[in-house]
């Protein structure tokens, strides 16, 4: 999902900076087995690209793969609860780090109480109505916003990212419960 924003922030970053963005702990992966479709568009600065990723999880892994919308493939990954293994196209930048794309995931639609088992002690995530407050050492990170709520799947959501400076609109196009 973030593959656009950090290849925008790519861009924005000051070469000298070599320190890898420090991003949400990665949760274990949750169940029912279900594959999603969504569009998702990715602001930052004065751009806007959007991508199409197809997901599918179930409790013991998460699979990604992240499309141009003319089709091309541009990265797949898979997340087994341990580790995250990418493949990506060679026309994204070096700076892309799949991680974020599960961590953005995550921190959308996994359960609170899941996520803030994995947080450090400065970190606090809340909800407050249709949104999800990530702060740290008490200065707001991000703010999950659900434009269409659904106890199940939000089908609509915006993500806000005020520390790398990005904004992600998530729009759901199909859920569908899979067998395991």
């Amino acid at each position: 999902m973030l593959l656009l924003w950090l290849s925008g922030c790519a861009l924005m970053q000051p070469k000298q900076v070599t320190v890898k963005p420090e991003l949400m702990p990665i949760a274990a992966p949750l169940g029912p087995a279900r594959r999603i479709v969504q569009q998702i568009n990715a602001v930052w600065g004065d751009r806007q690209e959007s991508l199409l990723a197809v997901l599918e999880l179930d409790a013991r892994h998460i699979a990604m793969a992240g499309l141009s919308n003319d089709g091309l493939s541009l990265f797949h990954l898979t997340y087994d609860g341990n580790t995250v293994v990418s493949d990506k196209s060679p026309l994204l930048p070096e700076s892309v780090h799949p991680e974020f794309i599960i961590s953005d995931l995550q921190l959308v639609y996994w359960p609170i109480a899941e996520l803030q088992k994995k947080l450090p002690a400065e970190w606090r995530l809340e909800e407050a109505g249709n949104k999800r407050f990530l702060t740290v050492s008490g200065k707001k990170q991000v703010e999950v916003n659900y434009l269409s709520p659904d106890p199940v799947w939000p089908k609509a959501v915006e993500l806000v990212n005020f520390q790398y400076n990005y904004r992600l609109y998530i729009k759901t196009i199909s859920y569908d419960l899979i067998s395991e």
